[in-house]
């Protein structure tokens, strides 16, 4: 009896751990002129571009990525930041959208570092032999996190590529950036460019 109530609990946690999916499980997205390992459960979205290749990728409900290859790609730079004091929103009734508001202002300008105000960071990498630019947040969740290359076939090239999202969960930034570490990219002739 013992061995039947041992062989049914062996069983049972062998049905458990094949059963359960793997979190950490990938697969490969094949994007035709690059590829990505990704997270199991992202699933490819296919959007029409008018001058170049735009697609998302479906993560859950709530965390959308957008790529675009071609050359109108955005660089995923973040807009100029300008700090004015509360006392000069004031005199000339600007928006405030637009601006970062300080109560003082140092003297000169240039003592004040508007990278303080800043949402995301920039880093530099080596992606399949490409320089990229690595954008990501500085507040989790706030920003937009993705890459971005300037000459994705050589430096005489005019093919952009991105791949970002915006707002991110924490969990979906941290596949992401892994994701964006297994990019491999595949020239095929785009509008004028030659193999």
């Amino acid at each position: 009896m013992k061995q039947i109530i041992k062989l049914y609990h062996i069983s049972a946690l062998t049905i458990l751990v094949v059963g359960c999916k793997d979190p950490s499980r990938t697969k490969t997205m094949d994007f035709g002129l690059f590829t990505l390992e990704v997270p199991y459960k992202w699933q490819q979205v296919k959007q029409n571009g008018m001058d170049s290749y735009v697609g998302a990728i479906a993560v859950d409900n709530t965390d959308t990525l957008y790529f675009d290859l071609g050359m109108y790609s955005n660089s995923l730079t973040e807009h100029n930041i300008e700090v004015i004091t509360r006392q000069m929103m004031e005199e000339s009734a600007t928006d405030s959208s637009d601006y970062i508001i300080v109560k003082d202002m140092p003297i000169l300008d240039f003592d004040l570092d508007a990278d303080l105000y800043r949402k995301q960071n920039v880093s530099w990498d080596t992606i399949d032999s490409r320089r990229a630019k690595i954008v990501f947040p500085r507040i989790s969740g706030k920003g937009t996190t993705g890459i971005y290359i300037s000459n994705l076939w050589g430096d005489s090239s005019k093919v952009r590529f991105n791949l970002y999202g915006s707002n991110l969960k924490a969990q979906t930034e941290e596949d992401l950036l892994k994701a964006i570490k297994t990019l491999r990219f595949y020239k095929r002739n785009i509008d004028n460019e030659e193999n």
